[in-house]
């Protein structure tokens, strides 16, 4: 029996080989509303990550490693077998921090709008003061806001020894996260990059057609 941790908002539906869909700071697991057409004949697990949504923030500061764990927690429910991790921005990031730290249960990866984090501490703290101003701004808990934190650069570190394959999804107005994108597909071995021309950050809800195709496509490819 799974057990999910205390607080967590985690939904599994389908069956088929199992995708885990992980969304961004400030959002919630309804963003993958509109590709969910696309994941028939899989099992797709989806979950709030803490102080998002409907999961709960706990009494006590967030951080990535209790986001990680988070997902782990959705990975298993999702089932026997490698998982696809699909994320979205934060997402992304953390399902590639898992991969990267620790490849086990992934079958491959979907990064939409993701980055790989930063190496400089300077940096580090800057995109820190960035996203306390985002969760101000969007009302997310003091206690949730350690889910971002970049305590190092291990993703980076880490880019070339991913093997698996990758997806990497971006939108071409997405200027922000252009850099990090191309870095990871420079990177890391198996990798394929797609522009979205015209989207923003959220390719895969203006352009859910789109993304989703290649989505499907890209899962396809792992099951053959």
């Amino acid at each position: 029996m799974t057990t999910t941790p205390a607080g967590m908002h985690l939904t599994v539906e389908g069956t088929g080989p199992p995708v885990v869909l992980t969304h961004g700071f400030a959002d919630d697991s309804s963003t993958f509303d509109h590709l969910l057409p696309f994941l028939s004949g899989y099992r797709v697990a989806r979950w709030d990550l803490p102080g998002h949504g409907s999961s709960v923030a706990g009494p006590h500061p967030s951080s990535r490693a209790g986001a990680l764990a988070w997902l782990d927690a959705a990975v298993t429910a999702a089932g026997t077998g490698p998982a696809v991790l699909v994320g979205h921005s934060l997402g992304g990031y953390l399902s590639l921090c898992r991969t990267v730290i620790d490849a086990t249960g992934v079958a491959g990866l979907v990064l939409v709008s993701t980055g790989p984090g930063f190496r400089d501490p300077a940096k580090r703290q800057s995109w820190s003061t960035f996203i306390a101003r985002y969760a101000d701004r969007h009302g997310i808990p003091k206690a949730a806001r350690g889910i971002a934190e970049q305590p190092d650069g291990v993703v980076l570190d880490g880019l070339a020894g991913v093997g698996l394959p990758v997806l990497v999804v971006v939108g071409g107005d997405d200027a922000r996260y252009h850099a990090g994108c191309r870095i990871i597909v420079d990177e890391v071995p198996d990798c394929e990059l797609v522009v979205v021309d015209g989207a923003g950050h959220f390719p895969h809800l203006t352009h859910a057609d789109l993304v989703g195709s290649h989505v499907r496509e890209f899962l396809g490819s792992i099951s053959d």
